[in-house]
């Protein structure tokens, strides 16, 4: 686990703020489901409406367990002839194997989405730098396909990353030739620092197999209205009987915690500190944790194990 707080690098954070950071996105993996029952199938292990996607249209949601705990997070593009799925690359197989278990008389066939290269292009000069107007891609997770340097590609426009994001889905390796023509290359570190910065939480960091939907604090995640799926009897209950117990919130640090510390309020454990980034632009260390309800009201001081404070953010 690391230590000391998430820093960028100066050139890559300018880079995502006022140029074109391009970073690989090698750490998710994908899925494709083909046949006629595709989106009724999909549509009742996710907590997002799958049925209503037309070609073109995507989503973003949770597969989820029968008691209504997140199992993974996952993207999902309707193209014409075939959905994908894109996960955590760890949760691939385990997803892959999970909804095999369903499969019956349904007319689909689910497999591993390989032979693509993904890159995210982040920033207010990606348009530029892959040479095509990106104003059609304006709702989040919307694609098309396209041509980017003369390389059949899937453009999607891409949410939940703090920035204006998009990402290229290419047969071809394509992050030497983006860079010839003005990008910049962003590590992974970087990538944290914006999300942090703009509070959004990450799957297997901030959230996973233990937490709610409605924990995450994400509500485009989950439709109140598509009707069953499976966990959709928990979730609901918690939506309209209350809510949950932990929320996640935002944390401004007096100092420099380590990821994972443990969050204090009035000398009793609240929560963690999941997330942790020195951000460049507020010049202070922030961070992320799911905290208790008795903590998580915005502006209430909790301390943090080992020496320091913090104010939560909403």
């Amino acid at each position: 686990m690391t230590t000391t707080p998430t820093s960028p690098n100066a050139d890559e954070h300018k880079a995502l703020t006022v140029g074109c950071g391009i970073a690989d996105l090698s750490w998710r993996g994908g899925l494709e489901l083909l046949g006629a029952d595709r989106h009724r199938f999909l549509h009742n292990y996710v907590t997002c409406d799958v049925k209503g996607l037309s070609p073109g249209a995507g989503a973003y949601g949770f597969f989820t367990n029968p008691q209504g705990r997140i199992l993974a997070d996952a993207v999902l593009l309707a193209q014409e002839d075939r959905l994908w799925v894109e996960v955590a690359r760890e949760q691939v197989e385990p997803i892959l194997a999970h909804l095999g278990k369903y499969l019956l008389a349904d007319r689909v066939e689910i497999r591993p989405l390989g032979g693509m290269m993904p890159l995210i292009l982040l920033g207010p000069r990606v348009a530029d730098v892959l040479g095509i107007d990106l104003s059609s891609l304006e709702p989040p997770w919307s694609h098309a396909r396209g041509s980017v340097l003369g390389i059949d590609v899937v453009l999607q426009r891409r949410g939940l990353m703090g920035i204006p994001a998009w990402t290229v889905w290419s047969p071809e390796p394509l992050a030497d030739r983006l860079v010839e023509a003005g990008g910049t290359r962003v590590g992974f570190d970087a990538l944290e620092v914006v999300r942090a910065e703009a509070g959004i939480p990450r799957f297997g960091q901030d959230f996973g197999a233990e937490n709610f939907p409605q924990e995450t604090g994400i509500e485009e995640a989950v439709s109140y209205t598509k009707g069953c799926y499976l966990g959709q009897e928990v979730v609901a209950r918690i939506h309209y009987r209350g809510g949950v117990q932990n929320l996640l919130r935002g944390l401004v640090f007096d100092g420099e915690p380590a990821p994972g510390s443990v969050i204090l309020h009035d000398g009793r454990e609240a929560g963690r500190a999941t997330t942790v980034v020195r951000s460049p632009a507020l010049g202070k260390t922030v961070g992320l944790g799911i905290l208790h309800r008795r903590a998580a009201e915005p502006g209430t001081q909790v301390e943090v194990e080992g020496g320091g404070t913090a104010e939560v953010r909403p």
